[in-house]
């Protein structure tokens, strides 16, 4: 069965496809609040032969109206604008202007925004310091319907991947009760206090405590709550 989600997005692709030029040109419009990186990016990008700008804004408000008056079938933005930043520019892009591709151009490195942006759709997510050639291979392959990434983005979420994994595993090792009384202990609760919270007595909660160290190769209590807070358990 073909989702809500899948229809949208066949109905997306189709439009890009009907929107494409005739001629080859991938038609490309410049957001960004600061000018003389626009003009630097205009010149860099009107060197390549199948490459044409066909509008530049400083804020998304503009953008959208550059859209308006424009044919266009790919948008260069950055996430910080003002009157209307960059997330909500991308909303409106595409409930507006479901045949204009997107890339994000931004200084932005965390990865709340990334994954902002990602969600929102858009074709890819550079960073300003990444090189002029990534770019020009990035708006080729979202041209080709593939999907661009920063490499230095890329390495972060497999960074976060192998911490989630790392932590699952660690913690698949410990008992549902061990964990809870891993949580206990890193909320700054005594034995005693544990126990009675736990119905247990406190050579259980003892006992728990040693084999938890014993699973996770800790040293001391200090160790048990460094690693309980580092995976966000307290």
């Amino acid at each position: 069965m073909i989702s809500t989600q899948d229809n949208r997005q066949a109905s997306r692709q189709e439009s890009r496809s009907a929107h494409r030029s005739e001629t080859g040109t991938t038609r490309i419009l410049l957001a960004d609040d600061h000018a003389i990186f626009r003009a630097g990016l205009r010149q860099l990008i009107a060197g390549v032969a199948d490459f044409q700008i066909v509008g530049e804004a400083a804020n998304g408000k503009e953008l959208l109206d550059q859209l308006d008056q424009v044919e266009c079938d790919l948008v260069i933005l950055d996430l910080s604008m003002p009157e209307l930043d960059g997330l909500k520019a991308i909303e409106e892009i595409q409930a507006r202007h479901a045949g204009v591709e997107i890339l994000v151009l931004t200084m932005h490195k965390d990865r709340e925004y990334f994954s902002r942006a990602i969600s929102r759709g858009v074709g890819g997510y550079l960073l300003k310091d990444d090189v002029f050639e990534e770019l020009v291979a990035a708006i080729h392959d979202i041209r080709a319907g593939k999907k661009k990434y920063s490499g230095a983005i890329q390495a972060q979420v497999m960074e976060d991947y192998a911490t989630i994994r790392e932590n699952e595993i660690a913690l698949d090792l410990l008992s549902r009760r061990e964990l809870e009384v891993l949580k206990l202990i890193a909320s700054g609760k005594m034995n005693k206090d544990i126990a009675k919270d736990l119905k247990i007595s406190i050579r259980t909660v003892e006992s728990h405590r040693a084999k938890i160290m014993d699973k996770l190769d800790l040293r001391n209590v200090a160790d048990l709550v460094r690693f309980a807070v580092a995976r966000a358990l307290v």
